[in-house]
């Protein structure tokens, strides 16, 4: 029996950034990763794809990332998704304002291989593993994603 590995998806304007970040993800075994690179590809790419996780950079230059994390709480099978909040910031408030929007997790860039494995260590609430794998398989109800 395989483990399921989380879908995730990465949200940073900075191409290379995003690149490095989803080398490491997969080289810590991390399930399929997608990365987009503005606030209305996050948007659409979540709702199509279903991440458990998100890695999203809260300095986008069409919005914030704090905007994003509040459109994503709003869709009906994001409700369970992990954010974890990208920034160049060390700043104290910002830490608390990505907590207050909805991020589990507040990296600074560049993000260290150990803040990586920490992230993927942490359990991911079970609903959020189904709908990505059912997502995979294409299975739908109407009333959500089921195994």
């Amino acid at each position: 029996m395989s483990t399921a590995r989380p879908r995730i998806l990465i949200v940073d304007d900075d191409v290379a950034v995003a690149k490095t970040l989803a080398d490491m993800l997969e080289a810590a075994g991390a399930g399929e990763i997608r990365t987009v690179h503005c606030a209305d590809d996050a948007v659409c790419a979540a709702a199509e794809f279903l991440p458990a996780i998100v890695f999203l950079d809260i300095e986008l230059p069409d919005k914030s990332g704090y905007e994003v994390a509040q459109l994503l709480h709003k869709h009906a099978q994001l409700q369970e998704t992990r954010l974890i909040a990208l920034t160049d910031s060390i700043e104290h408030p910002a830490r608390e304002h990505a907590r207050a929007s909805g991020f589990e997790r507040y990296l600074v860039k560049p993000v260290a291989a150990a803040e990586i494995q920490k992230v993927l260590r942490r359990r991911i609430s079970i609903g959020a593993v189904l709908r990505s794998v059912t997502h995979r398989e294409g299975r739908h109800t109407g009333r959500g994603w089921i195994p």
